[in-house]
């Protein structure tokens, strides 16, 4: 499959996951965050994928106004009966998603994200966990 780039995110076809990785540096306005999520569902309309994983590698700043898209996205999956899982989180945005709760690391508490170090890691689990 030929990547699909939009103007914040590129996407590719890895062992049967789609893999996409934002190309913008930061999100922290609405009007990206809206274009995130809207490429987001495009992209997911246009390669019927039920696996996903979010690739954060190449964020430096996120503020609140990230979590929107990613929740509709994740909402989206789940009604589709598919999983979505975010990688590559620098400490500074890890700690964003740690602080809000949306990811937990010892499953103390129900989260709505999964995480893992890196694509590779995210690919695999995707791909080999019962009910994936």
């Amino acid at each position: 499959m030929a990547d699909l780039h939009k103007s914040n995110l590129a996407s590719r076809n890895e062992d049967g996951v789609l893999v996409v990785t934002f190309t913008t540096r930061d999100i922290q306005d609405e009007k990206v965050a809206e274009a995130i999520l809207h490429d987001l569902l495009a992209i997911l309309d246009q390669t019927g994928a039920r696996k996903l994983v979010i690739d954060f590698q190449n964020i430096k700043y996120i503020s609140s106004v990230a979590f929107r898209p990613l929740l509709g996205v994740r909402r989206k999956l789940h009604e589709l009966g598919g999983r979505l899982m975010l990688c590559g989180l620098s400490k500074v945005i890890g700690d964003v998603f740690y602080t809000t709760k949306l990811v937990s690391t010892d499953g103390s508490f129900n989260a709505p994200f999964e995480l893992e170090t890196d694509v590779a890691a995210a690919v695999a689990r995707l791909k080999t966990e019962a009910g994936a």
